[in-house]
């Protein structure tokens, strides 16, 4: 049963939420995750009744924000969600000052370069450069992961606030492979070292065979607000390569802090 604005307000706390709007965003960012999909997919992901969805799919394709296969019976996203997307690209000072930063920095290391935020209790990558090389690792913005798991989810976590470290340290930690860190006393030992170093190594805590360095990303305050990386196969991590991908990634994790305006001058700095 739909819900009424009062009972939606009453269960946030919220008396600004529209209910209708935030079930809209909702659906569109699962179309964003699942291209292709109907409206009886679309309703079990969101939760939503087949006739609302119906309804909002109806009103977003309105607007050029989803676009119908009608043969299918399928929805994606239209051409308006694109040009949304290049716009808040070219509006954000991260997004537009890291798109050199991070060809730069694939180019030097022949690795992914990723650039990921943290969104609430999970980590976003919001752009990255693919490495040339046709062995790589599977990478794509927009992707969402958890926080204690990976190289620049886990420095995102270190610089949170020290109450969203503690929201993740007492709940579940998933392990995703025999790597993943679950003991909450082990993570938060794991954290106080990047916040220590300013970096930190993952190999295989996310993804089997995979590796990842990474390092924060500050802004004009000193605030942490990305983490830069580089990922790939554990088979291309070696004594010869890891000091290099490390003095890479904090190189240019360091210019890129300077062009958001951060006063650093070396490495040393982002700690």
């Amino acid at each position: 049963m739909t819900q009424t604005k009062e009972e939606k307000t009453r269960e946030t706390g919220d008396a600004y939420l529209v209910a209708s709007v935030e079930r809209a965003a909702q659906l569109l960012l699962i179309i964003s995750e699942m291209p292709g999909s109907g409206v009886t997919e679309l309703a079990a992901a969101t939760g939503m009744t087949k006739s609302l969805t119906f309804r909002l799919l109806y009103t977003l394709e309105s607007q050029g924000l989803v676009r119908k296969n009608a043969e299918r019976r399928t929805y994606a996203l239209g051409y308006s969600a694109l040009i949304l997307g290049e716009r808040a690209r070219r509006q954000s000072p991260l997004m537009a000052t890291a798109e050199e930063v991070l060809a730069a920095l694939s180019s030097k290391t022949r690795e992914n370069a990723l650039l990921l935020v943290r969104d609430g209790l999970s980590s976003m990558c919001i752009a990255m450069k693919e490495s040339p090389q046709p062995l790589r690792i599977f990478a794509a913005v927009g992707r969402a992961g958890p926080l204690h798991a990976g190289g620049g989810p886990k420095v995102l976590l270190a610089f949170a606030p020290e109450d969203v470290r503690a929201t993740v340290l007492s709940g579940p930690l998933e392990a995703f492979t025999d790597q993943t860190i679950v003991a909450p006393e082990a993570l938060e030992a794991s954290l106080a070292r990047i916040r220590r170093d300013g970096q930190t190594l993952s190999v295989g805590e996310l993804d089997p065979n995979t590796f990842s360095i990474a390092a924060p990303v500050r802004d004009h305050s000193g605030t942490v607000v990305a983490a830069l990386s580089v990922n790939g196969p554990t088979a291309r991590l070696d004594p010869a390569s890891e000091p290099v991908f490390l003095s890479e990634v904090l190189d240019h994790a360091v210019q890129l802090s300077r062009q958001l305006g951060w006063a650093g001058h070396d490495a040393a700095v982002l700690r």
